[in-house]
């Protein structure tokens, strides 16, 4: 059985920044996924440029989706520069756009301050 003391400390990371449609964060984006990607992925080769939020309906409902405006990452673990193994899970907040009307979709939560609210 492992001691208190050797098991890997786990952080929580969730990523929220300004989503939704171009004329509100402009024709790039702020950076969100891209942040996300470079720290789940710091080899140049495993790094993905396909950042999509546009999304038919079928797309947003489906199984990996689901209705949800965030993005599970996964977990990567870092080394701190004392060199302490960190085990991450990074999710990220996000606003889908459907591809026909271009407007955000209707997801369970529609508004940030409620995602990031802590709940029990």
């Amino acid at each position: 059985m492992a001691k208190k003391s050797d098991a890997m400390r786990g952080i929580n990371v969730s990523v929220v920044g300004l989503s939704g449609i171009e004329k509100d964060k402009g024709q790039l984006g702020v950076g969100k996924s891209c942040l996300c990607n470079r720290f789940m992925r710091s080899l140049a080769d495993e790094y993905s440029v396909d950042h999509i939020s546009v999304l038919s309906q079928t797309d947003f409902s489906g199984r990996v989706v689901n209705n949800d405006h965030f993005l599970y990452w996964g977990e990567v673990v870092k080394a701190s520069e004392e060199g302490i193994e960190l085990l991450f899970q990074v999710i990220e907040q996000t606003e889908f756009i459907d591809d026909a009307s271009f407007q955000p979709f209707k997801g369970k939560v529609t508004h940030y301050y409620f995602l990031c609210d802590k709940r029990d």
